[in-house]
């Protein structure tokens, strides 16, 4: 078996990388070339190794999944985009089936992405000591963060939300932990797995990635945001168990990232959206004009007018805002033709964010709102730290449902067109509401989730499909 590691620039301007220096300049013209390396070749050197781990996030940046379109397919399912005609039938909710193509090629995404990460762990753990023991740990911690990241998303768009049932029993996705040197074989034809066990193993996952992370990585103009770090693995997890309602374990790793010291908000919440390396940005996928979504699937090129400009903004977002005093629509909302659009994302070479410092104020602001009885008074705190910070009026609650709508109200203004937009609707256990041409869908509605593509039900008969479809 031959891997195909394309060490191609590497497809991020922080992993730019030179072609391995033979050390004869009397090359034998029967050498394996470097785009074909066996297994046991591309992890015969610690070089090898280390371009290798950089091959897991230029997988991650899949143009069908995290390369932008796995953010966008969490938001044209939401209220603050109008429903896209590019990406119909996606925002149209009850007219999506299983042969779309966003659906099976989305899935394959992910699970490409996944299977690198698999087959990496793989290979590493069969090197022996090619690397120090130091560096095996911090490979390993990368390549539990990237999976968890990428069954993150697969679990909440193809399966009901954690909370759907009450020990989350409900058929969740496929986990694929390990690859197979007979890819074919009917072993590999895996049924779901419940959405608590995706659940249990993303947290396991990055639980381990936690203690293996560096802090950092000395660089801190790129690495440190573009490559998994301890705070990625924090962060992701304080989304987790704010997902699963586990508000003290939400509430201790948000309180990890913001103790640290190392993260803060910028000045102008327009600065971690042009300069991807500020104190603001936790863990980001690096692009540049070179890399896989490029013209046709960068994010720039679906929400920027002066580009595709698929993704015009909903006035019920834009209603959201102050105009005359919110930096967040007076430097992220721009209007032209008669639409409003978003200044997040430009063009081709717009980094994809992950997890930003303010959601990490919001998560522990709603984990706090949630374990209170009454209004808590460093929650409210915490929403108005963000809120300050684009010179918003404070928010005033009376109750502790005020407060959690503040909250919620505080997230679409601030995480919009970051990959949210439905998943917060569903894991409150609240429908989408009608907006635009789109009816209401009620919590719990079959076509709130994606169906599982068809070609995967029809090579794979242990692959159950979802309700509806």
């Amino acid at each position: 078996m031959k891997i195909n590691y394309k060490f191609r620039n590497i497809k991020t301007a922080l992993f730019v990388v030179s072609i391995l220096t033979l050390s004869s300049c009397q090359k034998d013209i029967f050498e394996e070339p470097l785009i074909s390396l066996s297994p046991g070749s591309a992890f015969e050197t610690a070089e090898r190794v280390e371009k290798a781990s950089v091959g897991m996030y230029d997988q991650l940046q899949n143009a069908e999944y995290f390369g932008g379109r796995v953010l966008i397919y969490a938001d044209v399912r939401g209220t603050d985009v109008n429903p896209s005609s590019f990406f119909n039938p996606l925002p149209q909710f009850t007219t999506v089936n299983s042969n779309s193509a966003y659906i099976g090629t989305a899935w394959q995404g992910a699970y490409r992405s996944i299977g690198e990460v698999n087959l990496f762990l793989k290979n590493l753990a069969a090197s022996g000591n090619i690397v120090s023991g130091a560096k095996a740990s911090q490979y390993t911690g990368e390549a539990k963060y990237i999976r968890s990241l990428c069954y993150f998303y697969l679990v909440n768009l193809y399966a009901q939300p954690y909370k759907f049932t009450a020990s989350a029993t409900h058929p969740g996705v496929p986990l694929v932990l390990t690859s197979s040197d007979a890819p074919f074989s009917d072993a590999n034809q895996v049924s779901r797995a419940s959405v608590a066990d995706v659940y249990n193993q993303m947290e396991a996952d990055l639980l381990d990635a936690e203690t293996k992370l560096p802090v950092d990585y000395g660089d801190p103009t790129l690495l440190n945001v573009a490559r998994a770090t301890k705070g990625a693995a924090q962060a992701l997890l304080a989304r987790l168990y704010l997902y699963k309602g586990d508000y003290t374990k939400a509430n201790t790793y948000a309180d990890k990232i913001i103790s640290s010291g190392k993260y803060g908000l910028n000045a102008d919440p327009l600065t971690a959206f042009r300069t991807y390396t500020t104190k603001e940005s936790i863990f980001s996928v690096a692009m540049n004009g070179g890399d896989n979504p490029n013209t046709n699937f960068a994010l720039g090129q679906h929400y920027a007018p002066s580009k595709r400009g698929d993704i015009t903004v909903s006035n019920d977002y834009v209603a959201l805002m102050d105009q005359t005093k919110d930096l967040r629509f007076k430097n992220l909302i721009i209007q032209q033709a008669g639409s409003y659009w978003t200044t997040k994302y430009l063009g081709v070479t717009d980094w994809v964010p992950v997890s930003r410092y303010s959601e990490i104020l919001l998560i522990k602001a709603e984990a706090l709102a949630n374990l209170a009885t009454t209004v808590d008074a460093t929650a409210l705190g915490l929403v108005n730290q963000v809120r300050a910070r684009s010179l918003a009026d404070p928010v005033v609650a009376v109750t502790k449902a005020d407060l959690i709508t503040a909250i919620l109200t505080e997230r679409r203004i601030e995480l919009a067109f970051e990959g949210q937009g439905e998943f917060d609707y569903l894991r409150t256990g609240r429908g989408i509401p009608a907006h635009s041409v789109v009816a209401a869908q009620a919590y719990g509605s079959n076509y709130v989730i994606f169906p599982i593509p068809f070609y995967d039900t029809q090579k794979n008969p242990n692959l159950a499909q979802n309700p509806g479809y």
